[in-house]
């Protein structure tokens, strides 16, 4: 089969798709970075953050979506995007953006630990001064990497914290940003803003990202086009209609990683039963569905617009 005949692909793909059944397959089953518009403006507020002037009052970002929303995937695209060359003067190898997963226990020890991790740093705790000396290497290390922000990743874990707990992470993070003058960026699902934004004077220097569910609408459409031209399939498939951006937005409740995985067992479906082509009755089917249903009751929803950011 001829590039021309697989037009409707993107041109990485086209290889793929002239390849056995197996091949393609496992193309469908791979993770890959899928580029959109809400993303696009989570990325370049993300930009706009890290080259912010240094000072004594860094502006901080709290981003907040659904689970499923791809945060953690924008946040490691940043990650990858500010990665840096090994610097063989110094003999360090710089971190810009340093990403930490929050720590089970909101506690700052626990936390310094995960910094201390993210970085690679061995860490050698002073059996006299353990806390004191876990927060003096961890500042230092920041320092020597060049860090210019802190991204920490579910931080809607604070909430498993005692109102105790919460109250001293809140000041752990103002202490960070005032110390290290960085930018950090708390990243969670919805519930995480009734307690970061608790702190008023936390609440007074950070500007508030929103990754909403998915509507039908034109950045839908144009995000749907762009999944399925990266699905190895030999035919044009459908996906251009109003009937189909609506299935799919009520089957997942607007979730992005949930319409991925339709989508993708979709394409695996029309691959085995040779129609190559997603057909818009053939998303209706149970299995395609599996496992995928709307978000547990009780989830916090965003409003209705695709992004929204305020400052305080």
């Amino acid at each position: 089969m001829t590039d021309s005949g697989l037009a409707h692909l993107h041109p990485g793909v086209r290889d793929v798709a002239a390849a056995d059944n197996a091949v393609r397959l496992e193309a469908i089953r791979s993770k890959r970075w899928i580029t959109h518009d809400p993303a696009a403006r989570v990325l370049a507020a993300l930009k706009e953050a890290i080259d912010q002037p240094i000072s004594d009052r860094m502006e901080n970002i709290l981003f907040l979506a659904e689970s499923g929303m791809g945060k953690t995937m924008l946040l490691r695209k940043f990650l990858r995007d500010n990665a840096t060359s090994f610097d063989a003067t110094r003999g360090v190898q710089p971190h810009p953006v340093v990403l930490v997963l929050m720590a089970e226990e909101p506690t700052e020890e626990a936390f310094y630990v995960q910094v201390l991790k993210a970085v690679g740093a061995p860490l050698i705790l002073s059996p006299r001064r353990h806390m004191l000396s876990v927060r003096e290497t961890t500042f230092r290390i920041l320092r020597e990497l060049g860090t210019r922000m802190l991204m920490i990743d579910e931080i809607n874990s604070i909430l498993v914290g005692s109102p105790r707990q919460q109250r001293r992470f809140l000041q752990l993070l103002r202490f960070l940003s005032n110390e290290l003058q960085v930018a950090i960026v708390c990243a969670g699902v919805p519930e995480a803003r009734f307690a970061l934004l608790s702190d008023p004077q936390l609440r007074s220097r950070v500007a508030e990202i929103l990754l909403e569910p998915w509507t039908s609408g034109p950045e839908f459409q144009a995000f749907v086009n762009i999944l399925v031209q990266g699905l190895p399939l030999r035919r044009p498939s459908p996906v251009d209609s109003g009937r189909l951006r609506r299935l799919l937005v009520e089957r997942s409740g607007g979730i992005t990683l949930s319409i991925c995985r339709a989508l993708e067992r979709a394409g695996a479906a029309a691959i085995r039963n040779g129609q190559e082509r997603i057909e818009p009755s053939g998303l209706e089917a149970p299995e395609i569905w599996r496992g995928l249903g709307l978000p547990a009751q009780g989830s916090t929803r965003l409003r209705p617009a695709a992004l929204a950011r305020t400052g305080n």
